[in-house]
C-alpha cells in the first residue's frame, strides 16, 4: 500500500463515519416527521396511503389499527353514546347497518313550517380525518328547499368553512333543523327555488308542503299501515278456529 493511500485512509474513514451519522440523523428526522404527519388526521384523507409509522403502533397481533383512525373512532363512539342517551330535540341518529363510519339520521319538520308533519332522513358519513374535517351529510328524503339540491347536498356553513373540531353531529342536526324553518335564500344551492321564495312565497310554500306530504309523510304512514296490518293478521290467525279432523 502506498503512502498516499495510507494518508488518505483516515480521511476516508472519517468521511464514512460522518456520512453514517448524517444518514442516521436523516432517518430519525424522517421518522419523526412521518409520525408527526400521521398524528394529523387530515393528512390521511389527502394521501390515502398507509404510513410506515403504523408498524410502530402497539396493536394486538393480527389486527391492523391505524393510529390516525384511533382518534376518529374514539370520538365517533363517544358521540354515538351521547346521542343515544341524550338525542337532540326533534332529531335522531344511529349506525347504518352497524357501520361506525356511516350513520342514518332523522329530523322532524319544524312546527309551523312548510315541513311540519314530515320526517326527513339523512345519510351521514365520517371521513378518517374526523373531527378535523366535517362529516358528509345529505338528505335521503326529498325536500323542496333552496339550500338543499336534488341529490340531497346541504349548503350549511357549519359543514364547510365554519366547521370546527368542537362541533359534533348533534349540533349539526340542530343546525339543519333550524335551516328547515329559516332557509337562507341569499346563499342558495338551488337558485330557482330561492328566487321563488323571494318573489312568490305563497307558491313556494304550497309546493314545499306538497313535497312534504308526498315524500316525507307517505313512507312513514305506509310503514305504520304495514305494521298495523301485520298485527291484525296475527290476531286473526290466533282467533281463527282450527279445522276439524275428518271422520274415519
Amino acid at each position: 500500500m502506498s503512502s498516499d493511500q495510507l494518508n488518505s485512509q483516515p480521511e476516508t474513514e472519517a468521511q464514512t463515519e460522518a456520512a453514517v451519522e448524517a444518514a442516521a440523523e436523516t432517518e430519525v428526522d424522517g421518522e419523526s416527521e412521518v409520525r408527526s404527519l400521521a398524528s394529523v388526521a387530515s393528512s390521511v384523507e389527502e394521501t390515502q396511503a398507509p404510513s410506515t409509522s403504523h408498524s410502530h403502533s402497539h396493536s394486538p397481533a393480527g389486527k391492523s389499527t391505524e393510529a390516525p383512525l384511533t382518534g376518529c373512532v374514539v370520538r365517533i363512539k363517544r358521540e354515538l353514546q351521547d346521542i343515544r342517551k341524550h338525542p337532540p330535540p326533534n332529531c335522531t341518529a344511529d349506525l347504518h347497518h352497524g357501520d361506525l363510519l356511516r350513520w342514518t339520521a332523522g329530523v322532524n319538520g319544524p312546527a309551523g313550517s312548510v315541513y311540519e308533519g314530515g320526517h326527513f332522513r339523512l345519510d351521514i358519513r365520517f371521513p378518517a380525518s374526523y373531527p378535523f374535517r366535517p362529516p358528509r351529510i345529505r338528505f335521503t328524503t326529498r325536500i323542496y328547499h333552496c339550500n338543499v339540491d336534488s341529490r340531497g347536498a346541504i349548503c350549511l356553513d357549519v359543514l364547510g368553512e365554519r366547521w370546527s373540531p368542537v362541533m359534533n353531529v348533534a349540533k349539526v342536526l340542530l343546525s339543519i333543523y333550524v335551516l328547515m324553518s329559516e332557509c337562507n335564500p341569499d346563499d342558495p344551492l338551488v337558485m330557482c327555488i330561492a328566487d321563488q321564495y323571494k318573489t312568490n312565497r305563497r307558491e313556494h310554500d304550497k309546493i314545499a308542503r306538497n313535497w312534504t306530504k308526498l315524500f316525507a309523510m307517505t313512507k312513514v304512514q305506509d310503514k305504520k299501515g304495514e305494521k298495523d296490518a301485520d298485527q291484525r293478521n296475527e290476531q286473526h290467525q290466533e282467533q281463527k278456529p282450527m279445522p276439524s279432523q275428518p271422520a274415519d
